[in-house]
């Protein structure tokens, strides 16, 4: 088959020669390796962004990512969820919806990937989530738990992208660019209570420093005084509607 233009099939990302992605998924490339070869080919993503591997592998109940798509084979799928607002936060969430709600409509013009391959790619996708223990009713949903802040959350970054460095294996920080997407060639990791040892030690020396605290002193005092100015202003105002209200209750 020949290119597949994105703006004429709807399909995800850039252009796709035919049945390649899958071909090396079946033929045993992991969803990161295709990200990254992806990303070093400088192939651009969805909306332009770096290929990850949850693009290509996407999530298993809701169809999404590339190899998951069955806009693929040529049937199109929609009504699979429903947005909603969460009233504590005020952001869209998304909801699956009963899969008899689901509405399907075979499009064969856009088939890009043969029937007998698409079987092998499922295959294969259902083998690893089966290995992984993800169909396994008890296992840990670490998705509905709140994830632990630690001292160096969202502080650290990679000297290399910019990117803040995330969190990879037990206890370590490292460049996430670089681990999934290929785009950075940092790949050091560093030991998280280490790193937070060390920043510590060097806030324990340096905060003590006399011309440190001289400029905390001085900025710290200012602060107060604005704060108490401002204080001083609002108590003012506010005297001064209740007189106002005071005296319309008294006319009344």
């Amino acid at each position: 088959m020949g290119q597949i233009s994105v703006e004429k099939s709807g399909l995800p990302g850039s252009d796709l020669s035919g049945n390649q992605h899958f071909r090396s998924f079946a033929e045993g490339l992991s969803p990161l390796a295709i990200a990254k070869q992806l990303n070093q080919a400088a192939i651009p993503g969805p909306e332009g962004r770096p290929w990850l591997d949850t693009t290509i592998r996407g999530h298993a109940t809701r169809g999404t990512g590339i190899l998951r798509n069955e806009l693929y084979i040529g049937r199109m799928v929609w009504n699979r969820m429903r947005y909603l607002k969460d009233p504590a936060t005020g952001k869209r969430v998304s909801r699956m919806n009963p899969k008899e709600e689901w509405s399907t409509m075979e499009v064969p013009s856009l088939r890009i990937v043969d029937q007998e391959l698409w079987d092998q790619v499922q295959g294969r996708l259902a083998n690893i989530r089966d290995a992984s223990g993800a169909n396994k009713p008890d296992r840990p949903k670490f998705w509905e738990k709140r994830r632990a802040k630690h001292l160096l959350t969202n502080k650290v970054f990679c000297a290399c992208c910019g990117h803040v460095l995330s969190a990879f294996g037990g206890d370590y920080l490292a460049c996430g660019p670089a681990r999934r997407r290929g785009t950075c060639s940092n790949r050091t990791s560093l030991k998280r209570a280490r790193l937070e040892s060390a920043v510590i030690e060097a806030l324990r020396h340096n905060l003590m420093d006399p011309e440190a605290v001289g400029a905390f002193v001085t900025e710290f005092t200012a602060e107060w005084n604005r704060l108490a100015a401002e204080s001083n202003a609002n108590r003012v105002q506010e005297q001064n509607r209740l007189n106002v209200i005071q005296r319309k209750l008294d006319k009344m």
